[in-house]
């Protein structure tokens, strides 16, 4: 059976609350915002539930990819054309820094991992410009010209006319 990188829900005891596990994280390591360590957790149920493994039983595991995947549905759900300015003011302003997050939830138990997880699934499969700014970016519409070559006429009532007053004008002189 091939393994895959996976994600899930660590439902074992661990020694730290989520909160106090994010103190932790944070004496250490400031880079991100309390609220960027609970929107990826967020994005973890969220991941889930739209790959459609919510199983209380069993722990679900999900693929780096589908966690990133996960990640920028939510953010573009909840923040709209903000996401990306939400999520630098939390300190993610790229993949990578997503899964610099997953592996510190890890370490402190939030989080639990497969044997083939790697901080490497998570490298750019997007930048923070396509993924958050370019869906809000106007569509540009490409107009087709005319070819040169074609010359427009005039109506031809109109060139009749214009032949008959001026043919009238003459006989009057």
């Amino acid at each position: 059976m091939d393994k895959k990188p996976s994600f899930h829900h660590d439902f074992r005891v661990t020694q730290f609350s989520f909160e106090q596990a994010i103190e932790k994280i944070r004496e250490s390591d400031a880079r991100f915002s309390p609220a960027a360590y609970d929107f990826i957790r967020r994005c973890l149920d969220h991941s889930i539930q739209r790959l459609g493994r919510k199983d209380e039983k069993a722990p679900s595991h999900v693929k780096g990819k589908e966690l990133l995947d996960g990640f920028r549905h939510l953010a573009l759900q909840e923040f709209g054309p903000m996401a990306k300015t939400v999520l630098n003011e939390w300190g993610i302003q790229n993949c990578s820094q997503v899964g610099d997050i997953v592996f510190q939830l890890v370490q402190y138990g939030i989080l639990g991992k497969s044997d083939t997880d790697r901080p490497d699934d998570f490298q750019e499969i997007w930048t923070f410009t396509e993924a958050f700014e370019s869906p809000f970016q106007p569509k540009i519409m490409v107009l087709r010209r005319r070819s040169p070559q074609r010359k427009i006429s005039p109506h031809p009532k109109a060139s009749r006319n214009r032949k008959s007053r001026s043919s009238s004008k003459l006989k009057k002189a």
